[in-house]
């Protein structure tokens, strides 16, 4: 009953206000800010039994429930299955057509999307930024607040904030900005901080109150610092914002028009196109948005340090789009932060007259890694390879270098300014993908105060090594990072390509990486995240190599394991060692990589990690022929078939070994053959006439390094004890096939591969 009366005070508002306040504009489903999407919400909704909780009442909701309505963007989507995404680099509206100035995706959220999965939406969407509720009103906090806006800051992805806000009287709207302020304290949004103007309350009480309490919040937020807003609905800002303060262009302002397009006749920075998008990550509908403007979001320009002297360093970057930028001075930045565009190299000179003053710097790229060290004046980074830095180190040198400090910080891609470091440390982050667009410089005399704070000033992920594999008909997988499975088990799909990047780490040097490649055997190593193997080929990835170079290899082991076709998860290989197999034609399906300290515990076993076939066999079966070569004590032929076998042959993988092995075998009717050299087959065939004993032997040098042990799968007998060196193996007299055989290079002396009971059986 409950819920029919809702419905029902949902139908006479939407008859009795929202339709009077759209009459004016009878083609667009004018938008407002909404607070609940989906059944799912609903449910959260009423489960809530905080009576403190407020209620939105605007002319999306009643008591705080939806009210039930559908916008055009929202029908036009369901024909067009591209709305609201990028196609060939511009985003289109829900007509399909390209949205003039649309530069930016986003999405704002609050508590009624639930627990959102930021992992997801940062790797699996195409959302740009976040605008985050945070409160509504004075007294009552978005209850995800703390949860939504520590995961964008972990993650790095740029958000904004808004409040509700249901203020009647400037009083009140303090209250509001104070709560705001309290809650931002810690944090750094890089988007506005919007005032969401649509409560009905505020509708009656004159565009100068309006505006009274607009200004009041907005001048109490941007004297904590932060960029404003002002969000309305089309209807509100052509309507109910006609006070001149709505005029100050140093607000941004939020349009909402749940339309293919916004009409907004003025300048505006965000337009909310409908409330019914869907983003991985989320899983109720959500409020879609669009950023209007290139230009940075708010000015990101660090202020200059006050230096004693400005002449000491100059140095200048490569930008992006723009080229070498002027150089600048001690204490100045060098860049464009914030426009969204990479740092790809920098340079560094010295004054003159500071004598025996040095400066030594080094770049971390994108894909590369560290990189050597440049000396005053040189180059660090690259030109003309659209690769952007991630990370640096400076330091002074030569005998005055005793006498100062070198400062630094960079602006790093959605972290914003970092902290400040010194002398030789790195700057900027690495695993996180992150651009530097921006670098600054400050050389102060020894125990001069610091230019700022210093937390945060390298950011990693705190995986020390990430990898992914490129997979038959899947490609490449997601990053996988410090043991975690790259690749497939149970599909039957061979891993084709390998990459991998070592990260979270101050030390030079790189990882280097070979694999074995079908038909192509090793192909060469590459280096830091460069792809190996041979892509789409067809060809199957059998083994793999890995080692650290300079620091890194001082500082820390290597190690690494593959899933082979057949033998599963193998032991782990280190520093180089070969991982997988060779000539045993099996595919690797998975790889983990970890590093470990320096002399630290392997992270499990390392016995067998790398199976090099020695000895190769078929069996030629009744029924089915010659059979696939098998290796190294796997099983050739077939049991619970009763099949007989009818012939066999043997080769060493290295054939130039062949005639240190010889064989016969005892067949149905013509007993003993001639012994045969490997390679060479024994039987019969197309005779129909069982094999029914084998006797193997080596000789000469591969019979001083190894011992031959073999068994057979008799008729009625199963399997038989391990023979060796001659011996026979079977039956003889009994009329009882052989079906299958398996054979094994032991080194000499070493243990039997099992019992050597009953090897052989005569009548």
């Amino acid at each position: 009953m409950k819920r029919i009366m809702t419905v029902m005070l949902a139908v006479i508002y939407i008859t009795t206000g929202a339709i009077s306040v759209m009459a004016g504009e009878p083609e667009n489903n004018d938008a407002q800010k909404k607070e609940s999407v989906s059944d799912s919400v609903k449910v959260q909704t009423s489960e809530n039994t905080d009576e403190d909780r407020p209620k939105e009442n605007s002319w999306r909701y009643s008591n705080g429930e939806l009210i039930p309505q559908e916008d055009d963007a929202t029908s036009n989507a369901r024909a067009v299955t591209n709305a609201w995404k990028k196609v060939n680099g511009q985003f289109v509206n829900s007509l399909g057509k390209p949205i003039p100035g649309a530069k930016k995706k986003g999405m704002d959220i609050s508590e009624y999307q639930g627990t959102i999965n930021w992992d997801t939406v940062k790797n699996r969407s195409d959302i740009d930024f976040v605008i985050i509720r945070c409160s509504y009103g004075s007294g009552y906090k978005d209850r995800k607040w703390e949860y939504n806006v520590k995961e964008c800051e972990r993650l790095g992805i740029p958000y904004g904030v808004y409040i509700y806000s249901t203020a009647t009287t400037v009083s009140a709207v303090e209250k509001e900005a104070e709560n705001v302020k309290k809650m931002l304290e810690g944090h750094q949004p890089t988007y506005p901080v919007y005032f969401d103007m649509e409560e009905n309350s505020v509708l009656n009480l004159g565009s100068s109150t309006i505006g009274k309490l607009a200004n009041t919040f907005c001048s109490r937020i941007s004297g904590a610092g932060y960029k404003v807003g002002i969000y309305a609905s089309l209807y509100w800002w052509n309507s109910i914002l006609t006070d001149r303060v709505f005029k100050n262009e140093s607000w941004s302002k939020w349009v909402a028009q749940y339309s293919a397009s916004c009409q907004y006749k003025s300048k505006y920075d965000m337009w909310q196109c409908t409330s019914s998008g869907k983003v991985n990550g989320v899983s109720t509908n959500v409020d879609l948005n669009f950023w209007m403007s290139d230009e940075p979001v708010i000015n990101q320009d660090a202020d200059p340090v006050m230096v004693s002297d400005e002449n000491i360093i100059t140095y200048t970057s490569h930008m992006q789009s723009y080229g070498w930028q002027e150089p600048v001075n001690n204490g100045y930045q060098t860049g464009k932060p914030g426009y969204g565009k990479r740092l790809e190299a920098f340079k560094i000179n010295v004054g003159g007259g500071y004598g025996d003053l040095g400066v030594r710097y080094q770049a971390c790229i994108q894909d590369e890694g560290w990189k050597p060290l440049a000396e005053t004046g040189q180059l660090a980074g690259t030109e003309g390879k659209s690769k952007y830095i991630q990370a640096v180190k400076i330091s002074l040198t030569g005998s005055q270098a005793e006498n100062y400090d070198i400062y630094y910080r960079v602006y790093s891609q959605n972290f914003g300014w970092l902290g400040w470091t010194s002398n030789g440390q790195p700057a900027g982050s690495q695993g996180y993908e992150k651009r530097i667009e921006a670098l600054q410089i400050a050389v102060l005399p020894k125990g001069a105060t610091i230019p700022g704070t210093t937390d945060n000033s390298y950011k990693t992920t705190g995986k020390k090594v990430e990898y992914r594999t490129y997979v038959e008909k899947q490609g490449w997988k997601k990053y996988s990072a410090d043991g975690e499975q790259s690749g497939t088990i149970g599909q039957a799909r061979a891993v084709q390509g390998l990459a991998v990047r070592v990260n979270d780490t101050q030390y030079s040097g790189n990882i280097v990486y070979d694999t074995y490649m079908q038909s192509y055997g090793w192909m060469g190593e590459k280096a830091n995240n460069t792809a190996a193997g041979i892509l789409n080929g067809g060809k199957r990835m059998e083994a793999i190599k890995l080692h650290l170079t300079g620091e890194l290899a001082e500082k820390y082991d290597i190690y690494y394991r593959v899933h082979t076709q057949t033998f599963g998860w193998l032991d782990w290989a280190k520093n180089g060692e070969p991982s997988g197999t060779k000539d045993y034609a099996k595919r690797i399906e998975a790889v983990q990589v970890k590093v470990v300290p320096k002399g630290n515990p392997a992270p499990g076993a390392t016995s067998i990690a790398f199976k090099e076939a020695k000895i190769a066999y078929k069996t030629h079966v009744q029924t089915y022929g010659w059979m696939s070569k098998v290796h190294d004590g796997e099983t050739a032929g077939t049991s619970g078939k009763a099949k007989r076998m009818e012939a066999l042959n043997i080769a060493m993988v290295d054939s130039s070994y062949n005639k240190k092995i010889s064989y016969r075998t005892h067949v149905q009717t013509y007993g003993w053959q001639k012994w045969v050299n490997g390679g060479k087959n024994s039987g019969t065939e197309g005779k129909a006439k069982r094999l029914e004993a084998i006797q193997i032997e080596l000789k000469d040098s591969l019979a001083d390094q190894y011992d031959i042990y073999y068994r057979v799968h008799a008729q009625t007998y199963g399997w038989l004890g391990w023979a060796k060196n001659g011996e026979k193996a079977g039956t003889e007299g009994l009329a009882k096939r052989l079906e299958a055989i398996q054979i094994v290079l032991v080194e000499k002396g070493g243990a039997a591969p099992g019992s050597t009971e009953k090897t052989f059986i005569k009548k």
